[in-house]
């Protein structure tokens, strides 16, 4: 007979879903916290290629869902990273050789673009569409919110577009390797 084990369960999430978690909820900004991250390996090389975070609603009638992300670690893409570690800390790695620690960013309220993400489970008659909502992009938590500059009704001449682009840039702070 076999002996019996104590298992705390304390620290598992409550709710019982199968698998990994595929909610959806209205596409739109939410106010999200990271949660945790892993590391998304490519199959035939091994080699990372990406980080796939964990994030929990923390405002409106959504609060608590939680979501995932993704920031691919790719040259071309790395606007993604870099878009969530100012989001973060309000720091501007662009330009910038760092060293990143993901865990460095977990509790920190970030805005979230969430989407629709279609995906299609399973092969022949029990092939089905599932559509499951998924964190497209980070940034700051006070632009979420905020109307789209391309929904103003106002034009902006293009000397007034230079200003407003160097006074962005101006508001960015600069990093060096060490603070991160």
């Amino acid at each position: 007979m076999a002996k019996k084990m104590r298992i705390d369960f304390g620290g598992v999430d409550k709710e019982i879903r199968r698998g990994a978690s595929r909610i959806r909820i209205p596409e739109g900004d939410y106010e999200v916290k990271i949660i945790d991250h892993s590391l998304v390996k490519d199959s035939d090389t091994n080699r990372t290629k990406g980080i796939s975070w964990n994030v929990q609603i923390t405002k409106g009638p959504h609060k608590g869902k939680k979501l995932r992300g993704f920031t691919s670690l790719k040259p071309e893409a790395l606007w993604s990273l870099r878009n969530l570690i100012h989001a973060a800390l309000g720091k501007n790695v662009a330009g910038k050789a760092v060293n990143f620690d993901p865990a460095m960013i977990y509790g920190k309220i970030v805005g979230a673009a969430v989407v629709d993400n279609e995906f299609t489970r399973g092969t022949g008659a029990d092939k089905k569409t599932v559509i499951s909502s998924e964190v497209n992009t980070f940034f700051p938590r006070d632009e979420v919110g905020e109307v789209d500059e391309d929904d103003e009704e106002d034009e902006i001449d293009e000397d007034d577009e230079d200003e407003v682009e160097e006074e962005e840039e101006e508001d960015l702070e600069d990093v060096d390797v060490d603070d991160l």
